[in-house]
């Protein structure tokens, strides 16, 4: 099997509150498929594109690079030979510079000889976040509205950009059906146990090809 590395943001690493999913994403793509060893997990809160390829060792560090390692260094070490990308949620800030990012990353996956695939930003409902946490507004007042449209547009900024450039791409918010968004996450933006074994056996499927 290829020995393969996970970097994502708190979606990837499953956070709720404070503690990581029973079954994390990694122990989900081992089990669902034979093709990659997923043994490196790079994945962590709050982590971007932005401070994935920031200058500043620090902010790289906020990403899950260890010791805030070059993203390019880090793959010349590494004896992985593929690379799993899910980030992008948090950088519906400054969405203009995603494509850019992209590409970047990819470079570097290109250029290290590495595998690499991109996974798509999970859906988010915006009336089940007003219920969860009603920041003593209105609805329409809330900034939810704003919030969850910001993250949409980054996920299909990151759809497209896959799509033209012909990054390997995994489209999860068409690819796992929601029925029930009660028991889809626990905290509206982060996924439930059930979720995520949901979305990444369909990862999983997708770069095994079955």
């Amino acid at each position: 099997m290829i020995k393969a590395m996970l970097i994502g943001d708190s979606v990837l690493y499953g956070a709720q509150g404070a503690g990581r999913l029973a079954v994390p994403p990694r122990q989900t793509l081992n089990t669902a498929q034979a093709v990659y060893d997923f043994c490196y997990d790079h994945s962590m809160p709050g982590a971007s594109f932005a401070l994935l390829l920031s200058d500043d060792p620090a902010e790289r560090a906020l990403a899950g690079l260890p010791g805030g390692i070059a993203l390019a260094d880090l793959l010349a070490a590494t004896d992985a030979g593929a690379v799993l990308i899910n980030l992008g949620g948090n950088d519906s800030a400054d969405p203009e510079v995603l494509p850019a990012n992209v590409k970047r990353v990819a470079s570097i996956c290109k250029l290290a000889g590495k595998a690499f695939g991109f996974v798509g930003v999970i859906d988010v409902n915006v009336a089940s976040s007003y219920a969860y946490e009603p920041l003593g507004t209105s609805f329409w007042d809330s900034g939810y509205l704003a919030r969850v449209s910001g993250i949409a547009a980054v996920a299909e900024l990151l759809r497209q950009t896959c799509a033209y450039q012909d990054y390997p791409y995994v489209d999860v918010r068409n690819g796992v059906t929601i029925s029930d968004w009660d028991g889809v996450t626990g905290d509206i933006v982060h996924p439930s146990q059930a979720y995520s074994i949901q979305i990444f056996t369909h990862v999983a499927h997708i770069i095994a090809g079955t």
